[in-house]
């Protein structure tokens, strides 16, 4: 799906053969333990600021609309941890970046993102771009400047770009397979998929292009801001919906964070394998693309269905509809978060499962997406019980419209917990 724009076209999902295969090379080691672990206090202090505004929520006593809140702490963690750049969103929603970031998604990205893969020729011969040139400008001058700063000064901070940056000069350096699984952590509940599929080996020490190390940084932005946003709301919904699921939850937080001293640490978020599994439940009622596309690199035979699928074509895998399959997940509608104990999991087609897609193009990302959402939930669920009120929609209503699957509204009531777990 060639725009015409550089920095579009540098973009991990953009790139084909050997490119891809090189840049992803050099970002899947970004996402390795080690440097989550150095990201994760970035979420914590992004959490702190979402703490205070939900303390505000609290004390006012009335139902708030979910998406709001989450999506501004989405958005404050992109900035610190991919643009280094402080925010508190909710309170500054003038502040120029924040602005500059809506306008990413404004009315007809998602349609804009669905012609260009259906008819990528005739978008780039109209000229018609994937991204707004303002906001794509912006973000390239935000990431030119860090870079600068960071070689004058020589100052490195323990985000995404540095760890970036750090990532393709060790790439360059030393030519090597590298693993991004190297501890079982909450992507355990994906392991069967993933461990299928081999280690990309560095096919050039060429150092990403500036357009590559911005294109990278824009889509972190753009593939984790919604998404992780929107898994957020749906968790909450269905904590809400089910308050002894919720309850149990959070005894497993205080029962970890007595062990830590009451330290939030990448082990004892590992600890908590209840709140791994809420996580994947709400992944699979609700997941943040309700489907998948593929290009077939060879032509492909069906198993004995006599079905072949020429090279070139377009696959669509429907994996909304995979989720609620009843022969994969009995009951599929209900909210069990049982579903992937280890026993239930090892039963399973890995493939029934697919919120981050399978593969060699699987999301690159996944780890980072689920330790936000994962250190998140402890810090809300450890505060305040979240409520359905007489506003909450049961069944929820849906926006149509392709691309992120979204509620029209999730609204709650917050209620703080008279035995608040301080979270260090």
């Amino acid at each position: 799906m060639e725009s015409g724009n550089s920095i579009m076209d540098s973009m991990l999902p953009a790139l084909k053969g050997e490119d891809w295969k090189r840049v992803r090379s050099v970002v899947s080691p970004t996402f390795t333990t080690g440097k989550i672990k150095k990201m994760m206090n970035i979420v914590k202090q992004c959490c702190q600021t979402l703490l205070q505004n939900l303390q505000k929520v609290s004390d006012n006593g009335k139902p708030y609309k979910v998406k709001e809140l989450y999506g501004a702490f989405s958005m404050d963690v992109i900035a610190s941890s991919a643009f280094s750049t402080k925010l508190d969103s909710h309170n500054d929603p003038q502040n120029k970046f924040v602005q500059t970031a809506k306008k990413a998604f404004s009315t007809g990205f998602a349609v804009r993102v669905s012609l260009h893969q259906l008819m990528p020729r005739l978008m780039k011969f109209l000229g018609v771009p994937v991204f707004l040139p303002q906001p794509t400008e912006f973000f390239k001058q935000v990431t030119l400047q860090i870079i600068e700063e960071r070689k004058r000064t020589g100052q490195t901070r323990n985000d995404f770009l540095q760890l970036l940056m750090d990532t393709a000069q060790e790439v360059a350096q030393e030519q090597k397979w590298e693993s991004v699984s190297d501890q079982e952590d909450i992507t355990s509940n994906y392991e069967q998929v993933d461990s299928t599929q081999p280690a990309i080996k560095t096919t050039s020490n060429k150092h990403l292009s500036l357009d590559e190390l911005v294109g990278n940084c824009v889509i972190f932005f753009l593939a984790a801001y919604d998404t992780t946003a929107t898994t957020l709301n749906f968790a909450s919904y269905l904590l809400a919906l089910n308050p002894e699921i919720q309850e149990n939850a959070y005894k497993e937080i205080r029962e970890v964070l007595q062990r830590c001293k009451g330290e939030l640490t990448y082990e004892a978020l590992q600890e908590m394998k209840y709140l791994d599994n809420i996580i994947s439940e709400t992944l699979r009622l609700y997941p943040p693309a309700p489907r998948l596309e593929r290009i077939a690199d060879v032509e492909a035979k069906l198993g004995d269905t006599g079905i072949t699928i020429p090279k070139g074509m377009l696959v669509t895998i429907p994996s909304y509809a995979l989720h609620k399959d009843p022969q994969y997940f009995p009951d599929p509608d209900k909210f069990d978060p049982d579903r992937f104990n280890l026993e239930e999991r090892t039963k399973r087609n890995p493939y029934a499962y697919l919120p981050f897609g399978a593969g060699p193009r699987n999301c690159v990302g996944m780890r980072f997406a689920l330790m936000e959402a994962k250190v998140c939930l402890a810090h809300i669920v450890a505060n305040f019980e979240m409520q359905r009120c007489s506003e909450t929609k049961v069944p929820l209503e849906f926006c149509l419209g392709p691309g992120v699957l979204h509620a029209k509204s999730i609204i709650l009531k917050l209620k703080e917990r008279k035995e608040r777990i301080a979270l260090k």
